[in-house]
């Protein structure tokens, strides 16, 4: 079957699927509909490579050590000191402040670390599960584009050929944009209480995950380093922990969402869905087939690592067009945000018992269009200004 349809028939299965079955196996079952419908059996060989491919182990490892490190700060008492000390010092706009400074550190699912640290922070103020929900997930992703440790901008560096700064350029209003889209959710309540300052000096571990990353080490072995350090000064309770970290659904999920990149990459199917798409305008091929396959994988790095290959004749190799790079890119991470395949997403959610289509249509939809619009207007103007 012609791929592109293909590609687009798994998608609406999934999407179809989640409000039945667990969203890891509505994923999982629609790359396998997607590998029948183009490769056949290989589709099982695309599975089992997948399941030994180390990148795969790694993506895992690293997702364990993040989880175990979060519910370790929580049972320990940290996360407690830190919300209370944030929210003494900002209110209510603690509320987006942890959510943008957790995202700073890229991890998958890092946005069940913030929301952990805001669960009472949320109550306290009386937000309901679906606003808590937006201003966790949609502020835990505003420097996606420009954080330089994050995959997507490390692999975007490495495939366009370009340093940090050209980079930094082109992306930096889709930061601008996301936290103005932002603004109309949020507030700036102050509260009547004693500043506390302490509680901050519990956000060394993850500042120094950060630190050690931006030195160059792997983000496996620098949370791995951090996670034994705090262990041993600390000790939480692992009992605790463990048992809020090993959840096979997660692991599902996280295993069907590699699988369906690799069968994304694997048959094609973005790069013949670009062929078809290619009696429209270029720019408006580009953008959508990045927003495509953002919303289609729910990762940061698969619109690095399939859209941005397929889109150097627009973008350009070495020396890029700024205003194209900020287009493909606004595509992709809005791609990501709105997809309900989103890790990020989805633990926020289920932390937080929200309702998935509330989120969507007050929040995620507006801010999203919002968002969108403030891109245009820059890519339109084709002035960045830096």
């Amino acid at each position: 079957m012609n791929q592109s349809l293909s590609l687009i028939i798994s998608i609406l299965l999934i999407l179809i699927l989640i409000r039945r079955i667990h969203v890891g196996f509505a994923v999982f079952i629609g790359a396998l509909t997607l590998g029948f419908l183009t490769v056949g059996f290989k589709s099982i060989e695309i599975l089992l490579s997948t399941l030994k491919d180390f990148q795969t182990i790694k993506f895992i490892a690293i997702f364990v050590l993040a989880f175990t490190l979060a519910y370790s700060m929580q049972e320990s008492g940290a996360l407690d000191k830190i919300t209370r000390s944030a929210t003494s010092l900002f209110g209510k706009a603690s509320t987006f402040v942890i959510p943008s400074m957790i995202g700073f550190l890229p991890m998958p699912g890092g946005a069940i670390v913030s929301a952990v640290m805001l669960r009472d922070v949320f109550k306290r103020f009386g937000f309901k599960p679906e606003k808590a929900t937006f201003l966790n997930y949609w502020f835990r992703h505003i420097w996606a584009c420009i954080d330089p440790i994050y995959p997507s901008v490390i692999i975007a560096l490495a495939v366009l050929e370009i340093d940090y700064m050209t980079l930094i350029k082109s992306t930096y209003p889709i930061t601008i944009a996301m936290a103005v889209s932002g603004i109309p959710f949020i507030s700036f309540e102050r509260l009547r209480v004693v500043r506390d300052y302490t509680g901050m000096l519990y956000v060394m571990p993850i500042i120094l995950v950060m630190i050690l990353t931006a030195l160059g080490i792997d983000l496996l072995y620098s949370l791995a380093t951090i996670l034994t350090m705090f262990c041993l000064f600390v000790k939480p309770n692992m009992r605790v922990v463990v048992r809020n970290v090993f959840n096979l659904r997660i692991f599902v999920l996280l295993i069907s969402l590699l699988y369906f990149k690799e069968v994304i990459i694997e048959t094609n199917s973005a790069s013949s869905l670009l062929r078809d798409l290619n009696f429209l305008p270029q720019d408006v091929v580009a953008f959508s087939l990045s927003f495509i396959v953002g919303f289609a994988t729910g990762i940061e790095s698969g619109y690095s690592a399939i859209a941005f290959p397929l889109l150097i004749p627009f973008i350009g190799f070495g020396e890029v067009v700024s205003k194209n790079l900020l287009l493909v890119a606004g595509g992709g991470i809005l791609g990501v945000m709105l997809s309900p395949l989103h890790l990020c997403l989805i633990l926020t959610r289920e932390y937080y018992s929200s309702n998935l289509e509330v989120v969507y249509l007050r929040y995620l939809i507006p801010s999203s269009l919002l968002t969108f619009i403030i891109i245009i207007i820059f890519y339109l103007t084709g002035n960045l200004g830096i």
